[in-house]
Formats: structure tokens, sequence, C-alpha cells
């Protein structure tokens, strides 16, 4: 696995589809790791139209798990995406996140928006960020949830494993507060948010869409957080088309 050095935190990450489409950074959300991608079927449904470069964001996955709140601050946040950026080669991308994945991403926006070519925010309302998740206290009441809930795959069942829950409420409780709304919606970066209508970060996300420069917005409907970041069918042809209308007029690539 190869990984990214941010000021001695290690960054892992992973390239899938075609080397030759224009890049696109993938960022999972809270508890998830660059396994949600292919799990939940977005590495097979874009990986045709995309280089893809899977990111385990600091304290999840194979990466670094800093246990200190300040480890989580968004400047380093966004700095890990451009480390990794920086180690595959890659100049200036497109950038899919959901939740978590949707802050990492605010992050990029607020600091680095000269990397981006386009973006795509799911289940994520820059007014009011927070995490959804509520982990156990403790890593043995977290692991004893985590085996015992129902409706977990085994993959799944093996990704939330892998979670250091000291790691994840530092990562938490780092969201309140994050980053100006106003530097991540007034720049020249084409947006796109989508969001589940049972979802609490609803009305933020359309907000979103409709205050954010160049921006658009879909609705997931019926679906709350979770399911709206598993609806591949319904957003992988919108993702498709939102940045594939970008490189068309020659954007990314050049």
């Amino acid at each position: 696995m190869p990984y990214a050095d941010n000021n001695g935190i290690r960054i892992n990450y992973e390239l899938a589809g075609d080397p030759a489409k224009p890049p696109l950074v993938m960022q999972h959300g809270t508890s998830g790791d660059l396994n949600t991608w292919y799990d939940r079927g977005f590495v097979q449904r874009l990986g045709d139209s995309f280089h893809l470069v899977l990111i385990d964001a600091r304290g999840a996955g194979l990466s670094d798990k800093p246990h200190d709140v300040a480890s989580y601050s968004q400047e380093k946040r966004g700095a890990d995406v451009i480390a990794v950026l920086d180690a595959a080669g890659v100049g200036q991308s497109h950038f899919f996140g959901y939740s978590m994945g949707g802050l990492i991403g605010a992050a990029v926006l607020q600091h680095h928006p000269e990397r981006l070519l386009g973006i795509v925010l799911g289940g994520y309302n820059p007014y009011h960020p927070r995490s959804l998740a509520t982990p156990a206290a403790t890593q043995a009441e977290f692991d004893d949830e985590v085996k015992n809930r129902p409706g977990l795959t085994d993959g799944d069942r093996e990704r939330l494993l892998r979670n250091d829950v000291i790691a994840l409420h530092a990562s938490i409780a780092s969201w309140p507060g994050s980053e100006s709304p106003e530097s991540v919606l007034q720049n020249s970066v084409p947006k796109m948010f989508f969001c589940g209508t049972e979802d609490p970060s609803f009305e933020g996300a359309i907000r979103a869409g409709s205050d954010a420069n160049d921006a658009r917005f879909f609705p997931v409907e019926g679906a709350d957080h979770g399911a709206g970041g598993g609806a591949v069918d319904i957003a992988a042809p919108r993702i498709l088309e939102f940045l594939g209308s970008l490189t068309d007029v020659g954007i990314a690539g050049d």
C-alpha cells in the first residue's frame, strides 16, 4: 500500500480506475475507510471514467490515528489530500466526499481550491457541520457493538473493527465550527451537493446548492444519512454527468 507523509502523519491511499482518465479523489465518511467505495459499488461505477484516488482519512483505515483533537483540524485534513495528490503525481483533481468526506472536501475548498477541478459533496451541511456518528465510549464496547450489530456485511464488520475509538472521538470532536461557509461556497470551483431527504443535513445541503457559486443539488428521496451514502444507482449517474461535463469543456486533463 502506498503512503503519503503529511508532517509525520502517514496517509494511506490506493489508485484504481483508468490511469488515462481525469483524476477523482474519493473520501469516505466517519468510521469508514477507502474500502467503503468498493463495498458500495462506486469504484465499479466510476472507475471506467476516472483515475480514482481512494484515501484513508487520518484516523481511519491504514492511515495513522492520532488521539488528540488538534490533529484533526481542517487545515491538516485538507493538507492530507494535497500530500496524497503530490505523492501520486496529480496536479489537479476532481473530488467526491460523503459525510466526513464532505468535511474534508470543504477543507480542500477552503485551503487549496487551486488543486480542484470540480467537487461533489454528499450528506454534508456546511452551515452546521457535525458528525452523525455516535460511537461507544471504549474500544471494548465499540468492538462488542459492531460484532453484534445486525445487518452488517462481513466487509462492513471487518472495516468497522479497524477503528480506533479514541481517534474516532477526536476526529468527531473537531467538527463544530471547523470552517467558514463563505470560504467553502464562494469560489470558482464547480460544485454539486446531494443529500437524502430524511438526512438531518438535508436543509443545509439544499441551501448550499442555492448559495454556492456555480453549484448544483439533487436529493435522494426517502434516504436517511446512511442510505444516502449507499445510493450508488442514483448518485453515480449524476456524478458522471456533472464531472463529465467539466471534462467535456476541457477543464480536466489539460
